[in-house]
C-alpha cells in the first residue's frame, strides 16, 4: 500500500485551512514525514502516535518547509529521549540545519544541548535523480528542483511499482519533469493563479496552470495541487489546471488521503 495523507498544504504559514507543508506517506509499518512546515506537528499529534515516525524528509529549508523541525526535536527530546529517526534534507545544507541548533539548543538540559542533531541521523540528500535512499521499505531518489535555495524534488516507489512524485517548490526545469514521469501520484507546488517572471523564473515557483503542463508533460496520471499563496484560489487554480491536464486532478485539502 502507498498512502498519501494531507497535514497541510499552505505557502508561507499556517491559515485557517491548515498548516503550512506537511504531508505524510504510510511506509510498511509506519509513516514518513514530507516536509515539516509550521503546525505539522501539532496535526501529526491530533491523528497519529509518535511511536508511528520512521522518518522525515525535508525538500528544502525554507521556513514553511522546515521550521517545525525543532518542534519535532523539542517533542523528541522533551520530556522523554525516543529513538533517532533518520532526516533527509538537501545536500550542502548542513550548516543551515545545525544553526536550528544553535539557536534554540538548551545548554542547561543534556538531552536538549543539539536537539536536532539529539533526535535525527541527519543524512543529506544528493540530488542527482540518481541515488536510492530508503525509508522503512520505501525507497526514493532527489532531484534538483529550480528555486532559491536547494530544493529536491522527490520520487518515491513502492514495493509493487507504484510512484508518488513531489515537486519542492519550483520553477519549470527539467528534473522536475523527470522526478514526476509516468507518476501515479503528483503533489505539485501550484503557488500562484499568475505571478511575475521574477517570481516565476528568478525565485522558482509554479503557476496552477504551469502545475498541470508539467503533468501532462510527465505524463502523470493523477495530479494533486498544493502550495496556495492564498487558499481563496483552490476551485480557480483547479479550473486552470484541468485546462491543460487531463487526468483526475485534486486539491491537497489537509485531511484528505490519495
Amino acid at each position: 500500500m502507498l498512502e498519501l495523507e494531507i497535514l497541510g498544504s499552505n505557502a508561507t504559514a499556517p491559515t485557517k485551512e491548515g498548516p503550512a507543508s506537511c504531508y505524510l506517506l504510510r511506509t510498511e509499518t509506519g509513516v514518513l514525514l514530507v516536509d515539516a512546515g509550521p503546525g505539522s506537528l501539532a496535526a501529526y499529534c491530533a491523528r497519529h502516535e509518535l511511536s508511528e515516525l520512521r522518518g522525515i524528509v525535508v525538500t528544502h529549508l525554507h521556513a514553511d518547509h522546515s521550521l517545525d523541525l525543532m518542534a519535532w526535536a523539542y517533542r523528541w527530546t522533551f520530556p522523554e529521549e525516543l529513538p533517532s529517526i533518520p532526516l533527509f534534507f538537501p545536500e550542502g545544507e548542513a550548516e543551515r540545519l545545525a544553526a536550528f541548533d544553535a539557536v534554540f539548543g538548551i545548554p542547561t538540559l543534556p538531552t536538549m544541548n543539539r536537539p536536532i542533531a539529539q533526535s535525527f541521523e541527519a543524512r543529506p540528500m544528493t540530488r542527482d535523480g540518481v541515488t536510492v535512499y530508503e525509508v522503512d521499505g520505501l525507497v526514493f531518489r532527489s532531484f534538483a528542483a529550480h528555486h532559491s535555495v536547494p530544493s529536491a524534488a522527490l520520487r518515491f516507489e513502492a514495493p509493487d511499482g507504484r510512484v508518488l512524485a513531489f515537486s519542492s517548490d519550483t520553477g519549470l526545469c527539467e528534473p522536475l519533469v523527470e522526478a514526476a514521469r509516468d507518476a501515479d501520484l503528483f503533489v505539485c507546488e501550484a503557488t500562484y493563479l499568475e505571478a511575475d517572471e521574477r517570481a516565476l523564473h528568478g525565485h522558482g515557483h509554479l503557476t496552477a496552470r504551469m502545475a498541470g503542463e508539467v503533468a501532462a508533460s510527465a505524463n502523470a496520471r493523477h495530479l494533486v495541487l498544493t502550495h496556495f499563496a492564498d487558499p481563496a484560489d483552490w476551485e480557480e487554480g483547479r479550473h486552470r489546471a484541468a485546462e491543460v491536464f487531463d487526468g483526475r486532478l485534486d486539491v491537497a485539502v489537509p485531511g484528505s488521503r490519495f
